[in-house]
């Protein structure tokens, strides 16, 4: 399967591309919640006890006007309950969850 990502800036609509096997179009809206970067990572640490796991740059581009927003991006783990968190984080002191859910595996071949 291919995935298309285009995720775009905290707050704004984020559009998703999927193209399966067949090449059926999905095409995803969302938003994400943004707060002092403070905030969300006491949040995910404290209330679902999920640890940093792996950090990277990554880049969001805004629906309104297409300008390309970089950020430090931070996935967090609770590997005992098995949920997790993608966060980015900006230079500003702000924060926006991009995703998150459960079920997380280390990756094995």
């Amino acid at each position: 399967m291919k995935y298309i990502l285009n995720a775009f800036i905290a707050g704004l609509l984020v559009p998703t591309t999927v193209l399966s096997q067949e090449q059926e179009t999905k095409f995803f809206l969302t938003t994400q919640p943004c707060a002092p970067v403070i905030q969300i990572t006491d949040t995910i640490m404290n209330k679902y006890g999920e640890k940093p796991l792996h950090s990277g740059r990554g880049m969001q581009r805004s629906s309104s006007d297409s300008k390309e927003y970089w950020s430090s991006m931070m996935f967090f783990v609770n590997q005992d309950s098995g949920t997790w968190t993608l966060v980015s984080l900006y230079d500003d002191g702000t924060a926006c969850l991009v995703a998150n859910g459960g079920d997380f595996k280390p990756y094995s071949k």
